[in-house]
């Protein structure tokens, strides 16, 4: 399981969702929490540029972007970041680190991911609608070497943990991570969708959950998909409530969607495993 929880951190709300649902996961599992903050260096590159211009939301004129006062900033803000962090951790009884770096944010964040078991991050890191996903977002999705919980609202207790299981080495993971997962801290119902095309497929995969996990995981659900459900699976996984999904990254489910659009239609934290 998880022994060393990454967190990204920055302003955002979605931020903020993701790094109390890393807190919560750390107390759950006794792991190492830590909290990376990145200065973006493209935006620091932008700052020394003589024409470069900054329009906020509140004013129609432009100002001249400052290389002194983007900087002070960014400290500004991965001071405020290291603050939330040490508050939600004390409430939590969870230690933790943190530091800051600088450069490409997506290459530090996949960088530091290479040294931690999961990567918890927020969809955006704008107050955007549920409808957008970042591009920081979307590249460490599709590249990080480790498991990547990406959301938008913090997980609550008692939701039921939905998982995609086809008997697949990925899925094997999958399932492995979220029956560990619904059986830490405070207990959670599990659900295992079957995508199955014959009855016997399907009776197949259902004695091999509950072979592995039927005495373990105390509300544990097994149940084929029908054929409109797996071509509908984001919009099934929304109807099952607000709990985390656990996906092979290797599902025909994202092969075939747009992770964009799988995560709209969700709406629901998504642990990508590999």
């Amino acid at each position: 399981m998880f022994r060393r929880i990454l967190v990204a951190l920055d302003a955002s709300p979605h931020s903020r969702a993701a790094l109390r649902t890393a807190v919560g996961l750390a107390a759950d599992l006794e792991a190492e929490l830590e909290g990376l903050f990145v200065k973006d260096e493209n935006l620091l590159r932008a700052a020394e540029l003589p024409f470069a211009e900054e329009v906020r939301a509140h004013s129609v004129t432009p100002r001249s972007l400052d290389d002194r006062r983007v900087r002070r900033q960014l400290r500004y803000q991965a001071e405020r970041a290291e603050a939330v962090l040490q508050e939600a951790t004390e409430q939590a009884e969870v230690s933790y680190n943190f530091r800051v770096g600088e450069g490409h944010v997506t290459r530090e964040l996949l960088r530091a991911a290479e040294e931690a078991d999961l990567l918890a991050l927020g969809k955006t890191s704008t107050r955007s609608s549920r409808r957008r996903l970042g591009s920081t977002c979307q590249s460490l999705l599709s590249e990080s070497p480790t498991p990547v919980l990406v959301l938008r609202r913090a997980v609550r207790q008692r939701r039921p943990i939905l998982t995609y299981y086809d008997g697949s080495d990925t899925a094997r993971s999958a399932l492995r991570t979220a029956a560990s997962l619904a059986t830490r801290g405070t207990a959670h119902p599990l659900k295992v969708l079957l995508p199955a095309e014959t009855e016997a497929e399907a009776e197949r995969l259902r004695d091999d959950v509950h072979e592995q996990y039927g005495d373990l995981v105390p509300q544990l659900q097994a149940r084929p998909l029908t054929e409109i459900e797996l071509r509908r699976l984001g919009t099934l996984a929304r109807q099952e409530g607000r709990g985390l999904l656990v996906m092979p990254a290797d599902s025909p489910p994202l092969d075939s969607t747009p992770l964009q659009r799988f995560l709209y239609e969700i709406d629901r934290p998504l642990l990508m495993v590999r």
